[in-house]
């Protein structure tokens, strides 16, 4: 009897043993929980940098899309010998394309400093002109962007280095689309003579750019060359 009942108590201290042995201890609970919270917050950092690329993305295609709007806008006014508004029928003929501009001693129409993008762009149908209604409020699509427009001359040159006895190179052609080249140094690119019938035209694009330690400020620009209409060289 005294043999049976030590053989119980035995039989059931196994039982505990096994039973304590069979369950999760709180270390593994707590390494559990850390593999699944790393886990977690590497899904989250992922689509983090996702939404984040892809908000980038959009507001570069907007920023292209303004800066091609603005120039187009630019070329059409070209076209209607309209700068600075539609001229009167007995002044049709007269030179506009003086007004295509950053010199405001030439009735120049477009400021030298970056503006905000309105609603109204004014009576002379171009953005980023002095006549833009800053009352109209701000464009909705366009929030934080600005645009700047830069005439400049395309005859300048420098000398070539390279070939001392060969012809000068152009200067501001290679050059557009280095950002770390400032446009608006008239060193760098002087502004378009009074007499020129040539001009280079550089439409800028200024948009927030967010990175994971904040914001910044980046630039789209796109080129093209006018020329004056050719009623007005003939005079007609």
């Amino acid at each position: 009897m005294k043999k049976m009942r030590y053989v119980t108590r035995a039989a059931r201290r196994a039982r505990l043993r096994r039973a304590r042995q069979s369950g999760v201890t709180l270390i593994e609970l707590i390494l559990a929980l850390m593999i699944l919270f790393v886990g977690m917050f590497g899904a989250l950092a992922f689509m983090s940098i996702a939404l984040t690329s892809s908000l980038n993305a959009n507001k570069l295609l907007l920023a292209r899309n303004l800066a091609e709007e603005t120039l187009n806008q630019i070329v059409m006014i070209r076209e209607m010998n309209a700068f600075g508004g539609i001229p009167t029928p007995e002044n049709r003929n007269g030179n506009t394309f003086r007004r295509l501009s950053n010199r405001p001693e030439n009735g120049g129409i477009f400021p030298t400093t970056f503006q905000p993008v309105y609603n109204n762009i004014g009576p002379d149908m171009i953005r980023a002109t002095s006549d833009d209604v800053a009352g109209s409020g701000l464009d909705p699509r366009y929030e934080g962007f600005s645009v700047r427009v830069l005439v400049r001359t395309s005859d300048a040159t420098v000398p070539n280095l390279g070939n001392p006895t060969g012809p000068p190179l152009p200067i501001c052609f290679d050059r557009e689309y280095d950002n770390d080249y400032d446009l608006a140094d008239a060193s760098n690119c002087p502004p378009e003579g009074t007499g020129d019938t040539v001009k280079r035209v550089v439409v800028q694009v200024r948009y927030p750019y967010t990175r994971t330690t904040g914001s910044a400020q980046r630039t789209v620009q796109i080129m093209t060359l006018l020329t004056q209409p050719p009623s007005q060289i003939r005079g007609i």
